[in-house]
């Protein structure tokens, strides 16, 4: 599978709450980065955590680009729409053997940075810097 259809497919199964489907996405060493959080987490604190929440019938997602880097990563624009937000994440990815070994994610607008209850109360959560 190439790395467009690999990125889309991690999106479409992120909206369907695909946890399975998910899992498979991420190398068994993969880290995820959300920088405007200062979160470090391990792929299930988001994958049982944030997509063990309440289903959002409203949410959406519509990737507006991929493109991969000089340095072989590759980077995703995504548009998001929820009860909840409206936003914009911009998403930088490097794989390895094609599974995501590497997250890094901003998002657009951010406007409070802060870190949702549900991630504060499970607290396995490591700061970046």
């Amino acid at each position: 599978m190439d790395s467009t259809t690999f990125l889309t497919n991690y999106w479409e199964n992120t909206v369907k709450r695909n946890r399975a489907a998910l899992y498979e996405c991420f190398h068994a060493d993969a880290t995820i980065y959300l920088h405007d959080t200062n979160e470090k987490l391990e792929p299930a604190g988001i994958i049982d955590y944030d997509l063990g929440s309440e289903p959002d019938d409203e949410y959406r997602v519509a990737v507006d680009r991929v493109d991969k880097l000089e340095n072989g990563q590759f980077v995703t624009i995504t548009f998001h729409r929820s009860k909840s937000w409206v936003g914009f994440i911009t998403s930088f990815f490097t794989l390895k053997d094609e599974k995501i070994i590497e997250l890094h994610e901003y998002y657009s607008p951010c406007d409070d940075f802060i870190i949702p209850q549900w991630r504060t109360d499970l607290a396995e959560h490591e700061k970046i810097t």
